[in-house]
């Protein structure tokens, strides 16, 4: 069974990739929400990370296309 805390732990690590995959491309908050077709402002809840979130496929696979990454890199804990 899948515990709240693994998905906490999947969302932290999604989370900070998408932080991380953004700055690698050179992108502001501004910039890859509008290549994601997301507004801003879900952007950075998303990249802050406060409050556990769900997050549709649809977009995970924006942002996966938005930053040129395979979505199994947007999950791969980096640390």
């Amino acid at each position: 069974m899948i515990q709240n805390k693994d998905l906490s732990l999947e969302y932290t690590n999604f989370s900070d990739n998408v932080r991380h995959y953004r700055k690698l491309n050179r992108l502001t908050q501004e910039e890859l929400a509008e290549r994601a077709d997301l507004s801003t402002s879900y952007v950075k809840q998303i990249e802050s990370n406060h409050e556990y979130k769900n997050i549709s496929l649809t977009t995970i696979l924006k942002i996966s296309k938005a930053l040129d990454v395979g979505v199994n890199q947007l999950f791969y804990h980096n640390k």
